[in-house]
């Protein structure tokens, strides 16, 4: 049964402000660019706006919109092609700021982490921010993105065996 129009209206109005970082932050680590990630926002609100008649209420609807979100957050990305360096934001480090040997080792680790993230595939790239960074379960991974969990497991598994192969030698040495 679908949502009433003015109450669903109010229920945007109102999810806007407390939910727009985290849609935001989860775009980002997809597209690894800010500016993307916000585009990828401000265009699923516009699609939910427009299609608010098909939300039957089944799910969240700030669940809703951070699907939609982060579908628009990967084809935004496809069209853009191969992904610049994901490096974190200057103030991602917090703690680090008082001891700059280590802000600046994780900093190195970063930049090299965003290279070997963008050359994982969309998919693998997708499901490792899902599940490691968004701390998501398989099965929504999987009926997210209109996959077979057999398929993201195996994305993932991938993912990971580049990941640590790129990163191998920071396992190797003490950083610390």
């Amino acid at each position: 049964m679908p949502v009433h129009q003015p109450k669903l209206e109010h229920e945007l109005r109102t999810l806007i402000p407390r939910h727009a970082s985290r849609w935001r932050q989860a775009c980002w680590r997809i597209t690894g660019d800010q500016s993307l990630a916000e585009d990828a926002v401000q265009d699923a609100l516009l699609n939910a706006w427009r299609a608010q008649a098909q939300f039957r209420g089944e799910a969240e609807l700030s669940t809703w919109i951070q699907r939609i979100a982060i579908r628009t957050a990967i084809d935004l990305m496809r069209k853009r092609g191969p992904m610049a360096d994901l490096g974190p934001d200057d103030d991602a480090f917090g703690e680090t700021a008082h001891r700059p040997e280590r802000a600046w080792q994780q900093r190195a680790f970063s930049a090299e982490l965003g290279r070997s993230m963008s050359r994982l595939t969309d998919i693998e790239r997708v499901a490792f921010v899902l599940k490691h960074q968004e701390q998501w379960r398989l099965e929504e991974i999987a009926e997210h993105l209109g996959r077979t969990l057999d398929s993201i497991k195996q994305a993932l598994l991938r993912a990971l065996k580049k990941l640590r192969s790129d990163l191998q030698h920071w396992q190797e040495t003490d950083h610390d």
